[in-house]
């Protein structure tokens, strides 16, 4: 029983008491002359506010949040997990995450096998060859499945359902300065109908006014961001109002970005920030290096841009009446898991809503979204997932950033034990003994002489190129214990260059090629974040730059340009091939 505060049950506030029996509300007395104590546990949440636990419709759960040219190979899904928790975000929706980890994480979750908010995830985005965000393509198949006409819906589609989406996302993005492929409207209407027949909500991802439009004409209604390339007219937000569309608006994206460009990421220095961020996190932010290119006049100048016609627009649809839910496209620059959403309630008062109404659309509007009427509201017979704040949010929205209690499904949670620097696992039922191939979240889940490899799939551990057997390389992880796994290449063709949608054949070493992430850089130009070059191109590591692929034996490629000379490589590649040089 929580009494002697204040209560916002997803609608209305006043005072009242709470009564909590197992994972469920029991009962809601806004007079509490009518309570009367018969047992059970009484706390005294005086001077405090209860309200159901924030829901977040948009995170990025394996993102870590520090600057774009900032790149982190360790799976912060367990540190993230925990922030959202400690910031009474007790569910969320993942738009864009590797499915075999989300799905993964999700079922895990629904077993109560790990402590994690309730879990929603889309799984792999669906957009046009080359377009935002899998620029240079998805090798892996596991994060963006692309439509270029209606009919590869189909096939994107038998990919697609077997992980059972909670929602189907799709992308429509011009890319503003720098033109990109998008979906065409005949695809949109063809993933609509597909999506319509399995029974599974889509989610448009928009830039423009012209997006919003070209989903609506297909039927969708529901989407993630504010366009920022242009205003939305009158006209089209009286059209979305009277399509019962919802809109995900996003500020703290814009917000981080604008933050970061200025200098202005507030709390890098607090000691109490590394409870919740990782330490490599918050260093990446304070380094110049990472931060060059976001922190020129040229990237403010559009930062600010960017960030004022989203306001204008979340003014516009508020104005007509147009639904408003939460989420905070946390893993982007700045936009921290967690401690996001209550940046965003206050972004969405800032920008003119009624506080009341950026509650609602953290809490009932945004449950209303996931299709859960047991979420988002303390109510009698509501999932007991409930956050006490220190103050009235209401009077000042910043109170949802003191948090004093989080309980999720009835259980009051330790968030201090959930502190990063405290290393305590989430898992409820520790998995051990893998096997080859399976999926695994961290290291101890995969059997003897096995380690997970940077691709979360249990692999035999190596030390070095002869500890694998031919056609698999020995890829050292400095974040695992075990150090290295190997992983087995896919044979494409280093010189045909036979990867598809735009990916790089690479060689991994020991006779292993694999298609992966292609970057721009070719011919001694510098190799990109992910150490990618263009196809055709390798990274050289000694030197940071992208050398072009030959054959030193000169049968399958051309001869080296500018002079440059065929540096034979295939002692390390394990197959004829050498670096120009």
């Amino acid at each position: 029983m929580l009494r002697g505060g204040a209560v916002f049950d997803g609608a209305r506030a006043g005072r009242a008491t709470v009564v909590i029996e197992g994972d469920r509300v029991k009962r809601v007395v806004f007079d509490e002359r009518d309570v009367e104590v018969v047992g059970g546990e009484v706390v005294d949440v005086s001077g405090k506010t209860m309200l159901p636990g924030l829901i977040d419709l948009h995170v990025h759960s394996l993102s870590a949040a520090g600057p774009y040219a900032y790149h982190d190979s360790d799976l912060h899904l367990e540190d993230h997990t925990k922030a959202m928790l400690r910031s009474g975000v007790t569910s969320y929706l993942d738009l864009g995450s590797p499915q075999r980890v989300i799905f993964e994480q999700r079922a895990r979750a629904r077993a109560g096998e790990v402590l994690a908010p309730q879990l929603f995830a889309a799984g792999p985005l669906l957009t046009a060859t080359g377009g935002h965000p899998c620029y240079h393509g998805s090798p892996p198949g596991d994060f963006c499945l692309f439509i270029d006409s209606p009919a590869d819906v189909a096939g994107a589609f038998e990919a697609l359902l077997p992980g059972a989406p909670d929602f189907i996302k799709i992308v429509l993005e011009s890319g503003g300065s720098r033109p990109l492929p998008r979906l065409s409207p005949d695809a949109v209407a063809s993933i609509a109908q597909a999506a319509g027949a399995a029974g599974v909500r889509v989610i448009a991802h928009v830039a423009e006014a012209e997006d919003i439009e070209v989903a609506l004409d297909a039927g969708v209604t529901l989407f993630a961001h504010l366009p920022d390339q242009d205003l939305i007219s009158p006209e089209l937000a009286s059209r979305m109002a009277a399509a019962g569309a919802v809109v995900v608006p996003t500020l703290s994206v814009m917000d981080g970005l604008y933050r970061v460009a200025h200098g202005a990421v507030d709390g890098l220095d607090d000691p109490a920030l590394r409870d919740d961020v990782p330490a490599d996190v918050i260093a990446a932010l304070r380094d110049p290096s990472l931060l060059a290119e976001m922190t020129t006049a040229r990237y403010r100048e559009i930062v600010k841009g960017l960030r004022d016609r989203a306001i204008a627009n979340l003014a516009t649809l508020h104005q007509a009446g147009v639904t408003v839910a939460t989420g905070t496209d946390a893993g982007n620059p700045a936009v921290f898991h967690g401690l996001a959403l209550p940046r965003e309630v206050a972004l969405l008062v800032e920008a003119g809503m009624p506080p009341i109404d950026a509650l609602v659309a953290a809490t009932r509007a945004a449950a209303d979204v996931l299709g859960r009427p047991d979420l988002g509201r303390i109510e009698e017979g509501a999932l007991a997932d409930v956050l006490v704040v220190d103050g009235d949010p209401l009077a000042d929205v910043r109170a949802l950033e003191r948090v004093s209690r989080v309980y999720r499904s009835g259980v009051l949670l330790d968030r201090d034990a959930l502190a990063l620097p405290r290393g305590v696992s989430l898992a409820r039922q520790p998995r051990t003994g893998a096997g080859p191939g399976e999926t695994c979240l961290a290291a101890p889940e995969c059997g003897d002489a096995l380690s997970c490899s940077p691709d979360q799939r249990c692999a035999a551990t190596c030390d070095g190129p002869s500890a694998c057997g031919p056609g698999s390389a020995c890829l050292y992880d400095g974040g695992s214990p075990t150090g290295g796994s190997c992983a087995a290449g896919d044979g494409c063709d280093l010189f045909a260059q036979d990867c598809e949608n735009g990916a790089a054949c690479v060689f991994l070493g020991n006779g292993a090629t694999s298609c992966w992430y292609a970057g721009a850089g070719s011919g001694g130009q510098p190799c990109d974040a992910l150490f990618s070059c263009a196809p055709g191109s390798v990274c050289d590591e000694r030197s940071g730059t992208c050398k072009d692929l030959c054959d030193p034996r000169g049968d399958r490629a051309h001869a080296c340009p500018g002079g440059k000379k065929c540096v034979d490589r295939s002692s390390i590649a394990g197959l004829p091939v050498g670096l120009c040089d």
